[in-house]
């Protein structure tokens, strides 16, 4: 980051060594256990910058603040990462095949969670009784909220309050709040 540092109009260019000094801490899903039976979930922290390991196409490792957004993009192409590839999987049945690449050491066999509802004896005994039991294999794609518009947000801090005022398109405010909050580690109210 040295030679980005020194360009014209950058303040500022972070790290995640300087996120971690400064006590701000990595995402969370906002569901930690499956809200049926209470099991816990696994899972790895999201750092707000990438830290030793990239995982995914354009996942943050510096950011830049700036006099102005074209003095910030100068200074991020002065940003030299050493990125080495590492093993890969591209689908759900790959990454838990026995040997796949691990995500993470703290994901044992790839798995976050494994969702269990309803009543599992019953079901047992419903196709123990059946006449007939289909068995199919479904390839379902990835469900999630997908907007068109980016998840952007602005955020200011007002340092005579001691408040956070942050400009974010999306539902599920209370939640973003709690979210941003303890990754900055500060009360929700602040």
């Amino acid at each position: 980051t040295a030679a980005a540092k020194r360009m014209p109009g950058v303040l500022a260019v972070l790290t995640a060594a300087d996120a971690q000094g400064d006590g701000l801490k990595p995402l969370l899903p906002y569901v930690d256990a499956n809200t049926v039976t209470g099991e816990p979930f696994a899972f790895i922290p999201q750092p707000l910058l990438a830290e030793a390991k990239v995982r995914y196409v354009g996942e943050p490792v510096a950011l830049i603040v700036a006099e102005s957004r074209d003095q910030a993009l100068d200074a991020a192409e002065q940003i030299a990462v050493d990125y080495a590839p590492l093993p890969a999987v591209t689908t759900g049945a790959a990454a838990r095949a026995p040997g796949a690449p691990l995500l993470s050491s703290d994901l044992p066999d790839n798995l976050c969670f494994e969702w269990h509802a309803g009543d599992a004896a019953a079901v047992k005994r419903g196709f123990a009784a059946a006449a007939h039991v289909v068995s199919l294999a479904i390839d379902n794609h990835r469900v999630v909220t997908n907007p068109m518009e980016p998840r952007g947000v602005v955020g200011e801090h007002d340092p005579a309050t001691g408040r956070y005022t942050a400009h974010v398109s999306a539902q599920s405010l209370h939640a973003t709040r709690d979210h941003a909050a303890r990754a900055l580690g500060i009360e929700p109210a602040q």
